[in-house]
């Protein structure tokens, strides 16, 4: 069993904030297209009485500049303050004096800016704190030792940056945690031993660092523990064994199905009430040993992106491996276009999961290191939200159960109607495979017909969509080729270079072919406006 084990629960970090104070003030300015620096709030905290919670909300928007100290200036006469900066692309660093500036601040959200330097000590004397979140920023440096002095603090997210050194042992005197993410650093040494004291902890991250040392056995006494998470460190020892997730075994079965690849099948299972994963089953017969398996998996589980379906866990033994992903709840890229609805055909959302996986793949030729191949690029293989945004899975599998990826293999890892001619005929592989099939999923996401539609027989054998574009084409009959519902919708200049897109990542020379990062590059001056 791999170093990972989770009691997931469906839960949102973020916490309704009791106000204390008589009068409430809140200006929610997120999920705009606002740009520049924030100067200055919209309210003068002086004209606002000390009686008073004051919420300024300016996530999800365009913002830049250095990171807006000024804002907090003069607000230590509030009773509360909230703060949300998140996604934006503010930079420099945290004040070293935030502390004499706002010491009424209750909420901090810089998560996901390119916030840099290191985390000032003075945090610590925040006392009214009870949610900081900063993650996916540049900070680098330790985790300073004051943190352990807000006694009030229930959520601390430090994932996704450069941090370094140990954990602070500290950490485990803050009664009132329940959430500690500290994922996704280069933190070392032993996990301290007082987490496991934290008895209203919840969700506890630190997987993707460099610990190292025994997993404390306490943490499995921790009653209150949903989500738990130590893979792809150095860490030794038993683990604390959630017994949910090792019973995951039984949802094999044919009604829990939800895909087939050419790696294995992927089922929903339900940890615990409400809460589902997908557990992609391996061949094990297909694999050279569950060593090599183990450290393939920690290559794999750094890979981080926002359209990578993410892995949360893995289990590996003689007769029996998986992998855990995260459920995305809308169902397949196959699927969608099955059923598509009328929104469903909208240009901006097509062009917006055209995007997506078109991001995942360049993501895997350009920035992995070692590069990585999918080799099984597919609409079945593109995974969907709620909300539409686009995720790829089975990256990496090939790399997992053995097979060569930068020469000739010994077989071909795709889908028929999807693998590249030349990777079909010599089962010589390249990042040009990837690109021809995802010229294909291109088509298929704005036509009607399938890969290989049956309306294709009439034009004779090996005729499938790529023969059809490249045919409707130079006939000045590109408007067959769309669905009539997106033709009607679209901007029929940008669907019909979407076309020529496709057309190109299918070309059968493969120096014709573009990168993913210029497909990447070509779909951002298609974007269609908001």
């Amino acid at each position: 069993l791999s170093f990972f084990t989770s009691r997931i629960q469906n839960r949102s970090p973020l916490t309704s904030l009791e106000a204390s104070g008589s009068f409430i003030v809140f200006h929610n300015f997120g999920k705009n297209n606002f740009t520049g620096y924030l100067p200055s709030l919209p309210i003068a905290p002086g004209r606002l009485g000390r009686q008073t919670v004051y919420a300024f909300l300016a996530g999800g928007n365009k913002l830049t500049g250095l990171f807006p100290g000024n804002v907090f200036e003069k607000c230590d006469g509030l009773s509360v303050m909230i703060a949300n900066f998140s996604n934006n692309r503010i930079s420099g660093q945290i004040p070293e004096k935030i502390d004499e500036m706002c010491r009424s601040l209750k909420l901090l959200d810089v998560s996901r800016n390119q916030i840099s330097g290191t985390l000032p000590p003075t945090l610590g004397n925040l006392s009214s704190l009870v949610s900081l979140y900063l993650s996916w920023n540049q900070l680098q440096g330790q985790i300073p030792d004051h943190l352990g002095q807000l006694k009030g603090l229930r959520y601390l997210s430090l994932a996704g940056n450069n941090l370094t050194g140990s954990i602070p042992s500290s950490l485990g005197q803050l009664q009132s945690l329940e959430v500690l993410d500290l994922s996704s650093n280069s933190l070392s040494g032993d996990i301290p031993k007082g987490l496991v004291s934290l008895k209203n902890l919840t969700l506890l991250l630190l997987n993707n660092n460099r610990l190292s040392g025994q997993i404390p056995l306490g943490l499995a006494n921790v009653a209150s523990l949903a989500q738990f998470n130590v893979s792809f460190n150095n860490l030794s020892g038993p683990i604390p064994l959630n017994d949910d997730l090792i019973k995951c075994s039984s949802c094999f079965n044919a009604s829990n199905c939800i895909g087939n690849g050419g790696f294995g099948a992927t089922y929903r299972a339900e940890i615990s009430p409400g809460v589902l994963v997908a557990i992609k089953r391996l061949s094990v017969g297909r694999f050279q040993g569950v060593q090599q398996f183990h450290a393939e998996i920690k290559t794999l589980g750094r890979m981080r992106h926002q359209n990578l379906v993410t892995l949360i866990g893995y289990h590996a033994s003689e007769s029996e491996m998986f992998l855990i992903y995260n459920y995305l709840p809308g169902g397949n890229l196959e699927k969608f276009i099955q059923e598509r609805s009328n929104r469903a055909v909208d240009w901006r959302i097509l062009h917006k999961i055209a995007l997506d996986v078109a991001c995942a793949l360049a993501y895997l030729h350009d920035q992995c290191v070692p590069r990585v191949l999918h080799r099984d690029v597919k609409p079945s293989n593109i995974l969907l939200d709620n909300e539409f945004n686009a995720c790829l899975s089975d990256f990496g599998l090939a790399r997992l159960l053995g097979t060569s990826e930068t020469h000739a293999t010994t077989g071909v890892a795709g889908t028929f109607g999807y693998v590249a001619p030349e990777y079909a005929m010599t089962c010589r592989v390249s990042d040009k495979a990837d690109v021809y099939s995802y010229g294909v999923v291109l088509m298929e996401l704005i036509s009607d017909k399938k890969v290989l539609d049956p309306s294709f027989s009439s034009y004779g054998n090996g005729f499938n969509i790529v023969a059809w574009a490249r045919m409707l084409l130079p006939q000045g009959r590109a408007k067959e080729f769309f669905t009539a519902a997106l033709w009607e919708s679209g901007p029929h200049d940008n669907l019909v270079a979407t076309l020529h897109l496709a057309v190109r990542c299918t070309d059968e020379s493969l120096s014709h072919r573009p990168t993913m990062k210029q497909v990447v590059q070509r779909l951002k001056q298609l974007q269609p406006p908001p």
